[in-house]
Formats: structure tokens, sequence, C-alpha cells
């Protein structure tokens, strides 16, 4: 946030009070509608210097250039390039996955209670102890301060289980720009869901298969190019070895069938775009790869 005018939102009918927080502006009222209308009233201006500004083509058109050069090796057995140099058939396929969000049946919402000895929380919940810990760094207390009140989830999908704990920290830090007077409750639109949310990353395969005169496939290169979801969570240290993300490759470095030669490698670009996990996460992708043209 550069600057913001509260003026005119705090003229709307409704509208109690307009607080700055780490991620903008927030406008509290007595009702989601007047809320709205203040916060659509507000006149801002935004730093974009460090801001991602490529479109999902931009980044597609990065990835198909990257998928051209060698990868961080996450699965060989074998000699691939052996296997292709015998192989009298070859079949190649490329696959794109675009970005997707959840989608959840309800938008990301929340109630936070900020009282002097503990904060209470109200809302569909995936991540208990990651939500108690963020929640706590935010209001000053200790993890076991931060009371949640689990509810139905709403079809979440893993959106609620954030590592960032994102809508709810944004409750807390609400809260505590007015000391806590007042019980907040916070309900992301459908249109703030779509533009704010943490998104299934675009993932781009290449494929190619060597076949014998049977038909039978002897070599298989799977190349992927694609943003890690666990780089910068707490989940890195277990599951980003060597720079490969497990969940990238899940599903490839693990494929099933008897091939004798075979290489699996992946780029991990890093784009300014929010991602996580989306349902099965890695392997979502694979059941729908496996056909292929001819070369």
């Amino acid at each position: 946030m550069k600057a913001f005018d509260p003026s005119k939102a705090k003229a709307v009918k409704g509208v109690v009070d307009v607080v700055q927080i780490p991620e903008g502006v927030a406008v509290l009222a007595t009702n989601f509608w007047a809320a709205k209308q203040g916060r659509d009233a507000l006149s801002l201006e935004w730093d974009e210097a460090g801001a991602n500004k490529l479109g999902s083509a931009e980044i597609l058109s990065q990835y198909k250039a990257l998928a051209e050069k060698p990868g961080l090796v996450a699965h060989k057995a074998g000699d691939a390039d052996e296997g292709f140099a015998s192989a009298p058939k070859t079949l190649t396929a490329a696959f794109e996955f675009p970005y997707l969000a959840h989608a959840a049946m309800e938008p990301m919402n929340c109630v936070v209670n900020l009282g002097r000895d503990v904060c209470e929380i109200w809302n569909g919940e995936q991540f208990q102890t990651v939500d108690q810990v963020n929640v706590a760094a935010v209001v000053g207390m200790k993890p076991e301060q931060v009371k949640i009140n689990m509810l139905y989830a709403g079809g979440s999908f893993g959106r609620r289980a954030n590592p960032q704990s994102d809508y709810l920290v944004e409750t807390a830090h609400i809260a505590k720009a007015i000391n806590g007077r007042a019980t907040i409750k916070l309900q992301w639109t459908r249109e703030d869901d779509m533009r704010a949310g943490y998104f299934r990353p675009i993932y781009y395969h290449v494929l190619r298969a060597g076949l014998d005169a049977s038909g039978n496939a002897t070599a298989w290169h799977h190349r992927i190019v694609g943003q890690s979801i666990l780089t910068g969570t707490p989940f890195e240290p277990m599951l980003v070895k060597d720079g490969i993300d497990a969940t990238s490759v899940k599903g490839a470095a693990n494929l099933p069938y008897a091939i004798p030669n075979v290489l699996v490698d992946l780029n991990s670009p890093k784009i300014g775009v929010p991602v996580q996990w989306w349902r099965t996460r890695g392997a979502e992708q694979f059941p729908r790869l496996y056909g292929a043209a001819d070369e």
C-alpha cells in the first residue's frame, strides 16, 4: 500500500472505521453490504514496483523454453539415451495445465474475537496447529492462547490448509488494529477469492516413449516444468530434497510400469503467483497425461 484516502469510505452509511493492515486496507461496517460499498469507495494507490505482471500465456511461453533444457534428475533407471537410440519407434506428447482456483463452496470467511488473554476464532478449519501459530504471532500470544472453534469447511479442497493462514492472519491484523474493541467477521466475496487466492500452479509436461518392434515401452523420458508448492512452507525441509519438490514429480518419479530405461527431470521456476496444493497435489495431473502422438 502506497497511499489511501478513507474519506469517501467513511461517508458510506454503516461504515464505522477504516484501518490499514499489512495486506492492505480493511473497511469495518455494521453489515457486509456497507463494508463492500465502503471498500469500493476507497481511493487507493499501490506500489507495484515488485509486482509480477506476467500473464498465463507469457508464463507458459517461459515454461516451454525451460522444457528445452535439462532439469534436476528426479528419477533415473537404466540408460534412457541408449533406450531411445535403439528404439524403432518413438512417441512424444506435451501437456499444459493451467492455474486452477480451489473455488471452495463458501469463500474465505471467519470470525475473530481478540481478548486480553485469548484470541478466539470460528471458521471452517483444515490446518489447526499452523493457524494457531500464525495467528498467535500476529496478536502477540502463545499458540495455546488461540482457541479455534472448528466448523464445517465448506468444500475447501485444501484451500483452508494454507501455510500462511492468509485470511485468518488478515482478520487477526484487523482485530489488532482496533485493539480488539469489536469482534471481527471477515467475509471475502467470490471475486476476492478468485483474485487473492492461492492457486494450483501452471505445469508443462513433455513426454517421450521409445517402443520396441512389439510395441512395448523400452525407454521413457518425462520432463516437468512447474512452480513448487512446498518451497517456503514448513514442509520444505521434509519434502524438497536437492531442489526437487516431491509433489511436483509425484506420479512420475514413482511410475508403476516396468520400463527398463527411464529419466524424469524437473525445472522449478520461481514465479510471483501465490500457489498451493489443490486436492491430490501433484498426482492429480497424471491420470490425464497418457495419450501420445507419433513423432
